[in-house]
């Protein structure tokens, strides 16, 4: 199967990314509802029965393993609502989320526990793209839900398309994670709103990053929905304040 962005030039990327998201089964509102139950579920996950059991929120559960049980919570309730049309994955061989009414639908899911708006690929992802077959390359591209969070917080959402080669291949397969172009998270994947980004950390804004942190955190600024909420007198924060309301959301 041909990419859907094949001999497309990067100003057509977008228009494209918008078609696709149009055809999906489900809509970005759904997506994110969905992601918003499943977080909460996880968080109320125990481990162990009676007196000896802990909630999950008490241990400090590595990022990759909040992700793997994320998606495979997702993929679950997925399956619920919708028992005939989708159903997790049951091999490598299989997407995340499978589409049983057409698998041009079914959907990977990444995600990223770090304090950052990226998304990061396995060690050396892109480079065994490179050497696989070109059925394996195919199998690599396709619909993603990407996912970041940060500690107990899920603070993005994206949804569109993602090809193997977008992928910025590491130097050596003990070096940092595969990454993703600039440009493709700027036309190939769309950010879901909706209020839940308002509880982010306020880490996450450009420019804000140690002695700010420590600034915003002594005026009681420590999520983005702090910051939309603070009427001092400080100009700098007032100025985050004006570009962190693009956040601002009808949405629920």
């Amino acid at each position: 199967m041909l990419s859907p962005y094949s001999n497309l030039d990067m100003v057509d990327w977008e228009p494209k990314t918008l078609e696709l998201i149009e055809q999906y089964p489900l809509s970005l509102d759904e997506l994110r509802d969905i992601a918003l139950q499943t977080w909460q579920i996880l968080w109320q996950t125990r481990i162990g029965t009676g007196q000896s059991a802990i909630r999950l929120d008490e241990i400090d559960v590595p990022a990759m393993v909040v992700g793997y049980f994320f998606e495979k919570l997702y993929a679950k309730e997925l399956g619920t609502r919708y028992p005939n049309q989708w159903r997790g994955g049951r091999s490598k061989d299989e997407k995340d989320l499978v589409c049983l009414m057409n698998p041009f639908f079914s959907t990977e899911m990444k995600s990223s526990g770090q304090l950052t708006t990226k998304i990061y690929g396995n060690r050396s992802y892109a480079q065994r793209a490179e050497r696989d077959s070109s059925k394996s390359k195919v199998e690599k591209s396709g619909y993603y839900i990407t996912v970041n969070f940060y500690q107990t917080t899920l603070t993005l959402l994206r949804f569109g398309w993602i090809d193997y080669e977008d992928w910025q291949p590491q130097r050596t397969a003990t070096g940092q994670a595969a990454t993703l172009r600039d440009e493709i998270y700027k036309y190939k994947l769309v950010e879901i709103r909706g209020d839940y980004r308002l509880n982010g950390p306020i880490g996450l804004l450009n420019g804000v990053g140690g002695k700010r942190i420590e600034l915003f955190a002594s005026e009681g600024i420590k999520t983005i929905r702090d910051l939309l909420a603070y009427r001092g007198d400080s100009q700098l924060i007032q100025r985050f304040r004006e570009e962190a309301k693009s956040l601002e959301t009808t949405s629920d």
